[in-house]
């Protein structure tokens, strides 16, 4: 009966699974010189341009890096995720990127296939530069030996950053990135290390790309870009396994510290004249981790989103007032009398999805892959959608759910954004960039026409007033806004000293997202700029050349990673995407002279079902495991699995699962709920057994306090509860009843921002304590009590390290506790 049922959930979870991952779309094969590319097939007209890109680039870093390459690098094309990003794996010597390009508050927006290419690909080739013999451990070792790996997040960015300037025309240190380093000037301590190692400032990981860029083109600029390349090979021997320090120090004659003293005492010198933009009154106060932005104003009331980077958590509020908070990313909202429109991002799936709150609720929709929105009037919205790489702008019926697509790029490199209406609807105002010419586009709904206009600076759409739309453009460091026409009018309204978006009008003056300490609303009454007249242009998008690929077969194309110490020697290999490996080994075991050999095979979201396959031959003993599994997510807080089991020696088992998370604010701080229920129904040669087991994780954080709690129970049905044994927490029991409890709680004392010599920088340090029980045919019990400390590795890799004392079970043991953050 269970095992008919089984197949019956099976089927029924195929037919809702929700969104798109790797299995769901059809991959191809492409080749040219150097790389090999894998993409689905919507994003198809994308690869002759990626190819050109990637080519250029390649020759450019081998003049600057040499070429470590043994084999053609791997690039990876999606369009079918939701947010825009780059991957760079140098350990497979592959990149994954996105062709959906965005408009990025921090860094000036040019041709992003060209920025996202250049920047993965320099840091493949900076990551994986090594020696002559370090080419041969790599190939025939292991390619996890990385020497230049061992270094902060700024300076593996930094690099980045600038072999995408050395290499495309439109990438710079630009007036986007500035107000940071303003921000940090203002401070008693400059680019602290806690700032740029672990990115926390009022921008996150931001900072260390910010930091890392500027430090490194002053190092350029001043001392050369050949010091910077004689670092990479300094750093890509012996020298490298101990940091940056000595390089630096063999380079330059200097100290790390003392040429960080140089370059903010030149930039000092260089801003000290810098304004100080006036903040507005809802943003004062908040603190440098609270960032407002996105305003709009309907019916005359302010909106705005607000992010609270501490707490993870985003908010809306209207005048100051918060009405609605989410620990999903809202990712742009629009009101219409009392209806509002949400688009969240759902990160399990990689994908956003339209909301609507209404009197008090929250309400999700099917309409997903979308990602700005705006009130065309009632029951009709304007979306920008990701078409599986391609944007285009549509107008859904909220009535009829029917789509009315009003323009889509032929080219699928030019982006669409900043999408903004008029209060009768009547225009549509949006930004093209077509590969870094960016204009600006009015559509008016009456006539049907569009009218295109060339701004020159880059700039941003705002709100809409009744003589048209505001728009910020870009002065030399800062933006001034104006109110753009139909006819391409601009009428000067007020001048920021910073780069300032999305404006918008009200009584006194224009409010406007800039970055003072993250980002805020600043406020700006006066310093209009001079009026002008936008000429008109012509946009002439042509489709790109199309180049055919094969089928990519993921179980043919092997690469060897490494060399391993598993089960004797074993070697893993995998596929060009590292979603199917390969491992094999041979053993010896001395006490029995006799040989061992295993070979395992795993797969993971690339076939309709993952599976593991292990294979093993020890002791004269032949083994045999086959798991097969898949996991559905119905929706962000409801997922089902199943997974059915085959080993030799007979045994055979299946299982369903049920999990239910949500997360949301709590007494101040965020709270998380995780349950988990699974049904298990185990066979072997001499019995039967079914264990139900659930599982519930509550967690809670504030203010560097956290609480973490775990309740456990499993029953057993059947007369040998041992075949299927519980073990939790380092305790086992095979009782047919078993519960568990865990609670553990951290108290953050403080950041101690220490940083030695960039081999490691200590971060947050507390003290804590722990209680694990598990009740069964015995009581096992253990209470602990450490301090932790968060240590970031050569300045990059973080670990979070317990140590204290124990009693377990009555006996005093140390206790010592290692866990890697990412």
């Amino acid at each position: 009966m269970f095992r008919r049922y089984f197949l019956i959930t099976f089927l029924l979870l195929s037919a809702f699974l929700s969104g798109y991952s790797f299995r769901d779309l059809d991959w191809l094969k492409h080749e040219s010189d150097h790389f090999v590319y894998l993409y689905h097939k919507e994003v198809a007209s994308s690869i002759f341009q990626v190819e050109a890109l990637a080519e250029d680039a390649f020759d450019t870093l081998s003049e600057l890096f040499g070429n470590p390459f043994k084999e053609k690098i791997t690039v990876i094309i999606g369009g079918y995720e939701d947010r825009s990003n780059g991957l760079a794996n140098p350990v497979l010597e592959s990149i994954y990127i996105m062709t959906v390009g965005m408009d990025y508050p921090y860094r000036n927006d040019g041709f992003w296939l060209e920025e996202v290419i250049t920047h993965e690909l320099t840091h493949l080739f900076q990551i994986t530069s090594v020696t002559e013999f370090g080419n041969i451990l790599r190939n025939y070792v292991s390619k996890a030996y990385l020497p230049n790996a061992l270094q902060p997040m700024w300076l593996t960015e930094g690099f980045a950053q600038l072999g995408s300037e050395l290499i495309g025309d439109l990438y710079e240190y630009d007036y986007r990135r500035l107000p940071f380093l303003l921000d940090q000037l203002m401070e008693n301590e400059p680019f602290s290390e806690e700032t740029v190692v672990t990115g926390f400032s009022g921008i996150g990981g931001e900072s260390y790309y910010n930091y890392g860029y500027a430090f490194l083109s002053y190092l350029s600029e001043t001392y050369g870009i050949e010091s910077l390349l004689e670092l990479v090979k300094v750093k890509r021997g012996l020298l490298g396994l101990t940091g940056i320090e000595l390089a630096i120090k063999k380079v330059y004659g200097k100290s790390y510290e003392e040429l960080k003293g140089e370059f903010i005492e030149y930039q000092i010198k260089k801003w000290e004249a810098a304004e100080v933009p006036f903040v507005y009154e809802f943003s004062r106060g908040v603190g440098e981790f609270v960032n407002h932005f996105r305003p709009k104003i309907y019916d005359g009331k302010l909106y705005y989103l607000s992010l609270d980077r501490q707490m993870k958590c985003y908010s809306l509020n209207i005048e100051g007032v918060e009405i609605f908070n989410s620990t999903m990313e809202i990712v742009d909202f629009a009101v219409f009398e009392s209806e509002i429109a949400l688009i969240l991002f759902e990160e399990e799936q990689s994908e956003t999805r339209l909301y609507f709150f209404r009197e008090g609720k929250l309400e999700r929709t099917k309409t997903a892959h979308l990602r700005e929105i705006d009130y065309l009037g009632k029951d009709r919205l304007l979306v920008v959608r990701n078409n599986l790489g391609i944007s285009s702008i549509e107008i859904l019926s909220l009535r009829t759910e029917r789509v009315t697509r009003i323009f889509t790029p032929l080219d699928p490199s030019t982006q669409i954004d900043n999408i903004r209406v008029s209060c009768d609807g009547s225009l549509i105002a949006f930004r093209i960039n077509n590969k870094g010419d960016k204009s600006l586009a009015i559509y008016n709904s009456s006539t049907e026409k569009f009218g295109f206009f060339d701004v020159t600076n880059d700039f941003s759409i705002g709100g809409w007033v009744s003589e048209g739309f505001l728009i910020s453009v870009k002065n030399e460091f800062g933006s001034d806004v104006y109110v753009v026409t139909s006819e391409g009018e601009m009428i000067g309204k007020s001048s920021f000293s910073r780069y300032v978006r999305e404006p918008v009008m009200i009584a006194d003056g224009v409010i406007a997202v800039g970055q003072l300490q993250g980002r805020k609303l600043l406020f700006s009454s006066n310093t209009k700029p001079t009026d002008y007249s936008l000429e008109s242009k012509e946009i002439i998008l042509s489709p790109p050349q199309e180049i055919e690929g094969v089928a990519y077969n993921g179980f043919s194309d092997w690469r060897f990673v490494s060399l391993l110490p598993f089960k004797g020697i074993s070697v893993l290999f995998s596929d060009l995407t590292f979603r199917n490996k390969l491992l094999g080994g041979v053993s010896f075991d001395f006490e029995t002279m006799l040989p061992g050999i295993n070979v395992q095979l795993f797969s993971e979201d690339y076939l309709p079902v993952d599976f593991s396959l292990s294979l093993e031959y020890a002791n004269l003993e032949p083994k045999a495991l086959l798991n097969v599994y898949r996991r559905y997510r119905i929706n962000p807080k409801l997922s089902f699995g199943w997974k059915a089991s085959l080993e030799y020696p007979l045994r055979i088992a299946g299982s369903l699962d049920a999990a239910l998370e949500d997360s949301s604010a709590l007494y101040g701080g965020q709270a998380s709920l995780n349950t988990l229920i699974n049904v298990r129904d185990t066979q072997t040669a001499t019995s039967n057994l079914v264990d139900v087991g659930i599982n519930v994780d509550f967690d809670w954080n504030k203010h560097g306090f956290t609480i973490d709690s775990t309740i456990y129970s499993r029953v057993t049905f059947g007369e040998e509860p041992s075949i299927v044994p519980v073990e939790l927490w380092g305790f086992r029991d095979d009782t047919n009843i078993v519960v568990g409890f865990s609670l553990d709680s951290d108290y953050v004392i403080s950041r101690r921002g220490l940083n030695v010599m960039n081999l490691v920088h200590f971060s947050e340090e507390g003290i804590g304590g722990k209680i694990d029980f598990l009740i069964g045919s015995r009581f096992s019990w253990r209470i602990a009590i450490y301090k932790f400390e968060t240590a970031f590795l050569y300045a990059a890799y973080p670990m979070h390290i317990k140590a204290g004392i124990m009693l377990e079970n009555t006996r005093l043991l140390p206790y010592l506790d290692f866990e890697l953050i990412y």
